[in-house]
């Protein structure tokens, strides 16, 4: 009897103690907890970098010394071509620094939803530390607007949603829509869920249209695919683990500002 109890105590202790399986996450863009960001740096040490506080002053100036609109991002599974929108300054002058300091090469694609949307640049090589640190730690101030919604081919801002009412954005992780068309049925399940009214034209757009209708209100959407969606499905419609995280790396190669 002793031996039988002992043996129950231990298969407790075993199963007490394993990890519970991972719940999969609902369809937020996020950025990847399995990336450890650099600690923010010491502003008193570094006062010319970028930090919360300076961040909307340091974008601007940046902004009107380079004012491109139109970037090439390649990919190892093709070309998409995004033009930025002048009416989000803020996202549009940090996209274009991060392209112009050679930031993205060489990161990989950390989510892919098909239907959904692809989401990169949130991973880190030794180069991407570098020029982190060679600007600052800080996150974007929301420029969330219904004048840029989720519609197919949407470029926006990944953003933590933890401690974040704000809906502050990461400065170095995007995504790219795909999309799907929604039911009226599932726009006021949202609505409801997100505390979110719909206009009658996005009501219209994604009734009819591919789009990511549910994260209207909590992300900036910065740009548009002008050219090249067709590679978006490419990136979304391959194996995942239960992250979403592809199997074989998708890599971008280099992002190009054009003009």
């Amino acid at each position: 009897m002793k031996k039988q109890l002992l043996y129950i105590f231990i298969l407790l202790v075993a199963f007490g103690c394993s990890d519970p399986e991972p719940v999969k996450e609902e369809q937020k863009i996020v950025v990847p907890k399995e990336v450890d960001k650099p600690k923010p740096l010491e502003k008193e040490v570094a006062p010319d970098l970028i930090n919360d506080e300076n961040v909307k002053e340091k974008l601007l100036a940046y902004g009107k010394d380079n004012p491109e609109t139109v970037v090439e991002i390649y990919t190892t599974k093709g070309k998409v071509t995004v033009k930025l929108f002048n009416d989000t300054p803020l996202h549009r002058a940090n996209f274009i620094m991060m392209a112009k300091k050679g930031f993205y090469e060489g990161s990989v694609f950390t989510r892919v939803v098909k239907n959904f949307m692809a989401q990169g640049g949130g991973t880190y090589n030794d180069k991407q530390v570098d020029i982190k640190k060679q600007i600052g730690a800080y996150t974007i101030p929301n420029e969330i607007t219904r004048k840029h919604i989720h519609k197919k081919g949407a470029l926006g801002a990944a953003r933590g949603y933890l401690s974040n009412p704000d809906k502050r954005s990461d400065p170095y992780a995007f995504y790219l829509v795909e999309g799907m068309i929604y039911p009226k049925e599932m726009l006021t399940h949202y609505e409801m869920k997100n505390n979110y009214t719909f206009s009658p034209e996005q009501v219209d757009y994604y009734t009819k249209n591919p789009g990511a209708a549910h994260i209207d209100g909590e992300h900036t959407v910065f740009g548009e695919i002008i050219e090249g969606f067709s590679v978006v499905p490419k990136l979304t419609n391959v194996r995942t683990d239960s992250r979403d995280w592809p199997h074989d790396d998708i890599l971008i190669e280099k992002v190009v500002v054009v003009k």
